[in-house]
């Protein structure tokens, strides 16, 4: 993909604030109004974000999901893996269901959150990340036709101070084709925990990791293998827009 602007349905989501005092209640009026026509008593879907510590950079992902559009009923939960800053007090003004998880750890995150998830399918996201407008049909359609029994999407990069967009889209080609060689036998090792759909039940059956610090959504998938097909979603409204911050804890681009 070589995408060096972002675009708008993702853009109108990219919002930045050093605070959580400087986000406009109107933004909070609307994130929270969209959760509240989105709200279902019997969801098809349950998507978990997971957070910790996210005061400043949540925002744009629940902007994003309280926007989201689909054919199939829904809900989002943020998991609030025992945040110390002002991150349950921003999911509290936006209106969106959650669930406090004392036990630290991203597997511990992810298991409270599928603890309560009452949908068939469940979607995992994370906090830092932007979620196109189609985003649930696209990952949730090769479920529902048999087609698979667990997708995963691919990612592209939110700019910020030290990375342009067009220097992250070069790198997006070449990601693209390393990660497309790499799931022809061992999309466990390409599959994010931002972007993964599966049964619920049989997620809550295998169980997430709380032993590991990474490597969570890798385990998840690979003992999901034995059971059936797991699935890229390439479509380009399955793809997700995260921060930069995993390429910043990894090194250069390199």
């Amino acid at each position: 993909m070589f995408q060096p602007f972002l675009p708008s349905t993702i853009k109108q989501h990219f919002l930045q604030f050093n605070s959580v005092d400087d986000i406009p209640q109107e933004t909070f009026d609307r994130i929270k109004k969209g959760f509240a026509e989105q709200n279902s008593e019997n969801p098809l879907i349950s998507i978990v974000v997971i957070a910790y510590n996210e005061e400043k950079t949540i925002i744009k992902s629940l902007s994003s999901l309280s926007s989201l559009k689909s054919k199939y009923s829904f809900e989002v939960i943020v998991s609030n893996n025992n945040s110390s800053d002002r991150t349950q007090e921003v999911l509290d003004k936006c209106g969106v269901k959650s669930v406090f998880q004392p036990l630290q750890g991203v597997g511990n995150a992810r298991d409270a959150g599928l603890q309560i998830a009452r949908g068939k399918y469940h979607l995992c996201a994370d906090a830092d990340t932007i979620y196109p407008p189609n985003y649930i049909d696209e990952m949730i359609s090769p479920l529902e036709t048999g087609e698979a029994i667990c997708t995963y999407g691919r990612v592209a990069f939110l700019p910020d101070g030290n990375k342009s967009r067009f220097a992250l889209s070069i790198y997006e080609i070449f990601k693209d084709i390393a990660i497309g060689l790499r799931a022809i036998k061992r999309p466990e090792l390409v599959a994010g925990g931002a972007s993964l759909a599966f049964f619920t039940r049989m997620g809550k059956q295998i169980g997430w990791r709380t032993d590991v610090a990474r490597g969570e959504d890798g385990q998840m998938v690979l003992a999901m293998k034995r059971f059936g097909k797991v699935k890229m979603v390439k479509t380009s409204g399955s793809r997700i827009w995260t921060t930069a911050r995993t390429l910043d804890r990894d090194g250069s681009f390199f």
